[in-house]
C-alpha cells in the first residue's frame, strides 16, 4: 500500500505542474492529495507529515520560478562574461562557460550561459556592422557567373573543380597591441540592442595608428584545398611578385595537384583575383603545368571562393595558439599549422552548389556567411 500512496503522491504533483485550474488558483497537490495518500495508503500521521513537507518544498519551488543557477551563481557566470567582453571583444558561451569555476562548469551547459547573460544583462548574438556592397556592374558579372554553373551539383563540382586557393596575410601584433587587436578582430559578439551603433562596436577600416601599425609584421600564406579534402599551405616570400609566384606553382603547386589526383594529366583551380596570380610569368607556368583556372570567376568576390571559408577558422586557432613570447619565427610556423588543421576542407569544393544559387537568389549581393 506504501508504494500506491506514493504513486497517488506523485500524480497528484503532476497534476498541480500541468495546472489545477478548476480549482480556481494554483495550489499544492499534496493539499488535495495528501489525505488521500494517508487514508489509502493507511499510514500514520508521520507518513502523512512527511509527505505533506516535501508537497510544500516543492511547490514552493516551482510557484517561485525554479531556476537551475543560484543568485550568485548568475553573478559569477555575468563576471565571467564581462572579463571576457569588453566593449568591443568577441565571445562566445564556449568561452565564457570554459572561464567558470569547476563545479559550475560542471552544473550548467553552454545553454544556460546563453540564457543568463541575455535574460540579466540582455546580450544576444549579434554581427557587427561590415559595410560590402557591389556595384550594379559586379553584381551583374556575379549573376551571370552564377547562372553559368548554377545546374552543377555537389559531386559535378568536385569533378570539374579540383581545388580553391587563396593568399591570406597574417599580422603578428607585438604584446603592446594584443589587447586593441582583439577587440577589433572579432566581427561578432553578445552586445545589448543599443549597443550595436556604439564606436567600439563598430569595425573601423583602420585598427591602428600609423605609428603602431610600424610595430607589426605580415605573414602571407597561400593556401589550396583540393575536392577531396586535402590542403596545402605555403609562406609567401617577401616581397611578393609574379616570379616567385610562377616558382611557388611550379614546386608547389604542381607537384601537390600531382600527387593528390594521380590519375589526372590537367587540373582545373580557382583562383582569387590578386593580379600576381594572374600575372604573365605566372600564365606560361600554369599552362606549361597543365593547371587552368577557373574561368569567369568575378573579382572582389570572396564569398564565392570557398578558400575564403578557412581563414577565419585558421585565425582563431592561431591566436588561441599564440603565446606572448612567440617570435616571429614561431608565428610563422602556427600560420601553417593553423591551415592545414582546418576541418571539413572535403566540403569546400562541393559547396559552390550552393553558392551559385545563393548569388542569384540575392541579385548578386554578397551572400552572409
Amino acid at each position: 500500500m506504501l508504494g500506491f500512496a506514493v504513486g497517488v503522491f506523485w500524480f497528484g504533483f503532476v497534476l498541480w505542474i500541468v495546472d489545477f485550474s478548476f480549482l480556481g488558483s494554483r495550489v499544492s497537490a499534496l493539499s488535495i492529495f495528501g489525505p488521500c495518500v494517508w487514508f489509502l495508503g493507511k499510514g500514520d500521521w508521520a507518513d502523512l507529515l512527511s509527505l505533506g513537507v516535501l508537497g510544500l518544498r516543492l511547490g514552493a519551488d516551482i510557484s517561485q520560478g525554479w531556476r537551475k543557477t543560484t543568485k550568485r551563481e548568475d553573478k559569477t557566470i555575468m563576471n565571467a562574461f564581462k572579463k571576457l567582453r569588453p566593449p568591443g571583444h568577441g565571445v562566445d558561451s564556449r568561452m565564457v562557460h570554459s572561464a567558470l569555476p569547476k563545479k559550475l562548469k560542471k552544473k550548467v551547459a553552454r545553454r544556460t550561459v546563453i540564457r543568463r547573460v541575455e535574460e540579466l544583462g540582455g546580450y544576444v548574438p549579434t554581427k557587427k556592422i561590415n559595410k560590402s556592397d557591389p556595384g550594379p556592374a559586379l553584381a551583374k558579372r556575379r549573376v551571370d557567373f552564377g547562372r553559368e554553373h548554377v545546374s552543377k551539383s555537389e559531386a559535378q563540382w568536385k569533378m570539374y573543380l579540383q581545388g580553391v586557393g587563396d593568399i591570406k596575410e597574417f599580422t603578428f601584433y607585438p604584446s603592446e597591441l594584443q589587447p586593441k587587436f582583439e577587440r577589433l578582430n572579432s566581427t561578432w559578439t553578445y552586445m545589448k540592442p543599443g549597443e550595436k551603433l556604439l564606436p567600439a562596436f563598430v569595425r573601423p577600416r583602420r585598427w591602428f595608428s600609423t605609428t603602431d601599425w610600424k610595430k607589426t609584421r605580415k605573414q602571407k600564406v597561400f593556401g589550396l584545398t583540393a575536392s577531396n579534402g586535402k590542403s596545402l599551405a605555403v609562406l609567401v616570400p617577401t616581397p611578393f611578385d609574379a616570379t616567385k609566384w610562377a616558382k611557388i606553382v611550379r614546386e608547389k603547386v604542381q607537384p601537390f595537384l600531382m600527387l593528390t589526383f594521380p590519375t589526372l594529366s590537367s587540373y582545373r583551380i580557382l583562383l582569387d583575383g590578386e593580379k600576381i596570380l594572374h600575372a604573365e610569368p605566372a600564365k606560361g607556368v600554369l599552362k606549361e603545368k597543365k593547371i587552368n583556372i577557373l574561368h569567369n570567376w568575378p573579382p572582389y568576390s570572396p564569398d564565392l571562393n570557398p578558400q575564403e571559408h578557412v581563414w577565419p577558422g585558421a585565425e582563431k586557432n592561431l591566436r588561441a595558439a599564440a603565446k606572448k613570447r612567440d617570435t616571429f619565427a614561431t608565428f610563422q610556423q602556427r600560420c601553417l599549422k593553423a591551415v592545414r588543421d582546418y576541418k571539413g576542407g572535403d566540403k569546400l569544393v562541393g559547396s559552390m552548389a550552393k553558392r551559385m544559387r545563393m548569388v542569384i537568389d540575392l541579385k548578386g549581393a554578397m551572400i552572409d556567411k
